[in-house]
């Protein structure tokens, strides 16, 4: 306290947000794979019984199959530790309460299925098994198993279920369920098993009527099928069926906006002749008949006296029907569709030349199609048109979405209008979407704002599906590789992260450690190789491969701390056995760490080892003997070594052979050596060996190597001064009088 005021509190970041149950259920997965203590079965129960309430009472919102998988990981859990009476601790009730929400709206958007079809089957069984099960819940878990298998891809199941229950009781079934299977093999295109399942329908007195046709073809127009639209339309036309209007409402749209005008003409000619018995048959066949008009390229000048025409036909039939606003935005949606935002506003104007007014939905298409020209002041004029008005659901959240994307994109990027619509967004408890998440933390990594960060991944990525997470994730680590941003706030980054997304695999955290390395950094490089190492889940523990890298940087940073540590974790990792290559590595840390004497005891371990040396262990172990006291005598073993067993001396060998002995100052073996290296290994004296050769020699005695090189060797040394040069350094860090050539001798373990 100062002059009697405290310090204002440190801010705390936001916990994060989970929804009703998750928690316990996460804690349970994870339990499982460690071994360890799960939660109580109470609170396991009560967790189960939360999510599935929440999700009913909020069914816009997906439910992700990993989420999906928990409630099955939990129920199976909570099957297996049943007391001896048999008490599950979930009523039929509730089990018939989840079995309806695995066919709610929430559920149909998952992309995944397994977790979905095993847990609507364990339910059921379980169900079935109940004494209190009475014959209401019972027919309720029969019809939703058979629409969970129908859409989610398992309609062979779902069909031979439906028929065998339909033989023993016809009456237990939902005849709802045979279009439920029509359509379930709609959905893994087999077309003939539709056809099959239409005659099996018949078969059994269950008519496939217009109703059951306008859901086929609406499913076809759903996935945006063009082909299978038409030809489930002519399929129900050809069996006599007369389509629901809705039903042809769904197809003249498909033509219009496919541009199928040709085929669909004759399907829109009687609305143009007909005579609607009522205003509102009149202005539904008004939008089908100025939407084709407007795609057979008809101007807005020309739609206005078509309007005219047919407000004045309807007057004659006696009836006062005008346009209205919907009518106009159903032409502004298909401007839309277009990418025509000229023409949309057009249409615009049109209607308030007609004395309408622009509602709701025209301020949501205004939001899409000023969003898609890249007119975002005009967007955001847009938005704040729709504040003050109601909508029925959330339609205005996937634009407003793409609006606070766009707007980070932006630039310069106006901050502060980004933030009024997120914080908009937070007073209505409304859910972000995965590229919105990214977005915005970038913007508020690059502006420092590491709260604000935490806040915003706490608050939604743990609702997200794994894919959706792992996208975030990779954006965030892009921006850790951008070199143009600040090594700290690239460490802020990378903290945040990988406490967040701890299912980050290897291979991104060992390119985060390999860029630490690249930006001078070995200590924060070692930190991450820490976090590697210090993981509980042994898909992301370090391999023999990591160790290599972290030791291969760990050499070109001479950072002797970091290795004693990375060292020492190596000792007490039972999970890596060391193999010739890592002992590269550990020789070329320590030599440029200037201890090339331990570089060598592991050379020992090398040649005692059942792998062996390769050429890169052979040319790492001479350059420690260029650098270790005394260390012309273990190059020298080396070499009979090679001699002794035949091996091929590569050039970069016979060089650093040369480099060995002339580090410890034996100037005429290294001058024979050569002078004679057409004879020992038929090669030519180049720029590797003489460049090596200068090198290595200490400092006094380079000028002598330089009188001899240009007397003997002249044109080769003329090519070694073309080099970059640099003034040769001492172990402890000072520079030395003699030159160091950059003669490329960097060596793959």
């Amino acid at each position: 306290m100062l002059f009697g005021f405290s310090r204002q509190p440190a801010r705390k970041p936001k916990s994060p947000d989970f929804d009703p149950g998750l928690k316990d259920m996460l804690q349970l997965g994870q339990a499982l794979a460690k071994h360890e203590r799960p939660p109580p079965r109470s609170a396991l129960v009560h967790a189960f019984t939360s999510f599935v309430l929440d999700k009913q009472e909020n069914e816009r919102v997906a439910v992700e199959d990993s989420q999906i998988g928990l409630l099955l990981t939990t129920f199976r859990y909570l099957q297996d530790t049943q007391d001896e009476e048999g008490a599950l601790g979930l009523s039929v009730g509730d089990m018939v309460n989840t079995m309806s929400l695995l066919t709610g709206p929430g559920v149909r958007r998952a992309i995944e299925t397994t977790n979905t079809v095993s847990l609507a089957r364990s339910l059921f069984d379980e169900v079935n098994r109940k004494e209190e099960l009475t014959a209401e819940d019972r027919h309720q878990g029969l019809n939703t198993l058979i629409e969970v298998l129908a859409s989610k891809k398992k309609p062979m199941e779902a069909r031979d279920l439906l028929e065998e229950h339909w033989k023993q009781d016809s009456s237990s079934i939902d005849r709802k369920q045979w279009v439920n299977v029509v359509l379930g093999f709609a959905r893994v295109d087999e077309q003939e098993q539709m056809i099959r399942t239409i005659e099996t329908m018949e078969e059994y007195d269950v008519s496939f009527d217009n109703q059951a046709h306008q859901y086929v073809v609406e499913f076809y127009v759903s996935n945006k099928n063009v082909e299978l639209t038409k030809k489930w339309y002519e399929y129900g036309v050809a069996r006599g069926l007369r389509p629901t209007q809705r039903t042809l409402r769904r197809v003249l749209g498909v033509c219009i906006y496919n541009n199928e005008l040709q085929w669909g003409e004759p399907l829109l000619r009687p609305l143009v002749d007909g005579e609607p018995s009522n205003p509102k048959d009149s202005k539904a066949y008004w939008r089908l008949i100025l939407q084709w008009a407007a795609a057979k390229g008809k101007s807005v000048e020309e739609l206005d006296r078509l309007l005219n025409v047919m407000v004045q036909k309807t007057r004659e039939q006696g009836m006062d029907v005008q346009p209205d606003m919907g009518l106009i935005n159903s032409l502004i949606a298909f401007a839309t569709f277009k990418n025509d935002s000229y023409t949309a506003e057009r249409y615009l104007t049109l209607g308030r030349k007609w004395g309408l007014e622009p509602d709701s939905k025209t301020f949501l298409l205004q939001l899409d199609y000023r969003i898609s020209s890249g007119d975002l002041d005009g967007a955001k004029a847009a938005y704040d048109e729709l504040k003050g008005r109601e909508l029925e659901t959330d339609a205005d959240l996937r634009f407003i979405n793409r609006l606070i994307v766009a707007l980070c994109h932006q630039k310069p990027i106006k901050y502060n209008g980004i933030m009024e619509l997120v914080d908009d967004l937070n007073e209505r408890k409304a859910r972000l979407n995965p590229e919105t998440v990214s977005a915005l933390a970038l913007i508020h990594l690059q502006r420092g704002e590491l709260h604000d960060l935490i806040d915003l991944l706490n608050t939604h990525v743990y609702r997200f599906e794994a894919n959706k997470r792992l996208s975030i994730c990779n954006d965030l680590i892009q921006f850790c590789f951008d070199r143009s941003i600040l090594t700290a706030k690239v460490w802020d980054g990378y903290n945040i992260v990988r406490q967040t997304f701890r299912e980050m695999d290897l291979e991104t955290r060992t390119k985060m450690m390999f860029e630490f390395f690249e930006r001078g950094r070995s200590d924060m490089a070692t930190h991450v190789f820490g976090h590697i190492r210090h993981l509980d889940s042994p898909e992301i523990k370090p391999t023999v491969e990591t160790y290599v890298l972290v030791f291969e940087g760990i050499a070109k940073a001479a950072d002797a701390e970091s290795l004693a540590l990375v060292h020492n974790m190596l000792k007490l990792d039972a999970t890596v056995e060391p193999d010739t290559k890592l002992y590269n590595s550990l020789m070329l840390a320590y030599l440029g760490c200037g201890d090339p004497r331990q570089a060598l005891l592991f050379w020992d371990d090398i040649i005692h080892s059942r792998e062996g040396p390769t050429y890169s262990s052979i040319q790492i172990a001479l350059r420690a003997c260029e650098k270790a006291p005394f260390g012309e005598r273990q190059a020298r073993d080396i070499w009979s070594r090679l001699k002794r067993f035949d091996i091929r001396v590569t050039k970069e060998i016979y060089a650093a052979y040369i480099g060995a002995l002339a580090g410890q100052a034996l100037f005429d073996e290294c001058t024979e050596l050569i002078n004679n290296a057409k004879k020992e290994a038929g090669l030519t004296p180049d720029v590797l060996m003489l460049g090596t050769f200068h090198n290595a020699l200490p400092s006094a005695k380079q000028e002598a190597m330089k009188t001899w090189a240009i007397e003997v060797y002249p044109t080769v040394w003329a090519d070694v001064q073309k080099l970059s040069k640099r003034k040769k350094m001492s172990s402890s860090g000072g520079f030395l009088n003699g030159i160091h050539y950059n003669i490329g001798t960097d060596i793959a373990v």
